[in-house]
């Protein structure tokens, strides 16, 4: 009988070393991937703060022209490069101007600022020109809305 015991209890402590590995095991595993992760968000990180910066780097690069321009600029004509110069980078960037004038008021892309004659609901005056990229919207119009009997 005290064999007996004795097996079992040779039994019960080789299962539970057995157990005791397969613990250990399964937590360097865990540990692992929990660096991984860690490491794999680092790197995710840092690569959003590099495209960041060459994005910066590249819109400033782009303005450049324009800078030289107001360098050289001395009369109207030159401002008004200046302005095409602005214009064609941002837009070459994906800028678009919102149109506004005639169209029917949609607060999506147009803020309204005011009433004023003319037909209803449809934006009569741009205060404040509106952009967009793609579908976001930048900034929206500043508009005033017609309106049939002003009574303000």
């Amino acid at each position: 009988m005290d064999e007996q015991n004795n097996n079992q209890k040779i039994e019960k402590d080789d299962k539970l070393s057995q157990c005791e590995m397969e613990r250990d095991e399964y937590l360097n595993g865990w540990k692992r991937a929990k660096a991984d992760l860690a490491n794999a968000k680092r790197e995710w990180e840092e690569k959003i703060k590099n495209l960041a910066e060459f994005v910066r780097a590249d819109v400033i690069e782009s303005f450049l022209p324009v800078l030289d321009a107001l360098d050289n600029s001395k009369d109207i004509e030159g401002w008004k490069e200046i302005k095409k110069l602005t214009e064609d980078i941002l837009r070459r960037s994906g800028l678009e101007e919102i149109k506004a004038i005639g169209e029917e008021f949609n607060p999506e892309f147009h803020e309204s600022v005011g009433l004023t004659d003319g037909p209803e609901h449809k934006v009569v005056e741009v205060v404040q020109k509106g952009y967009k990229v793609g579908d976001k919207v930048i900034r929206a119009s500043r508009v005033k809305i017609g309106q049939v009997n002003n009574n303000l």
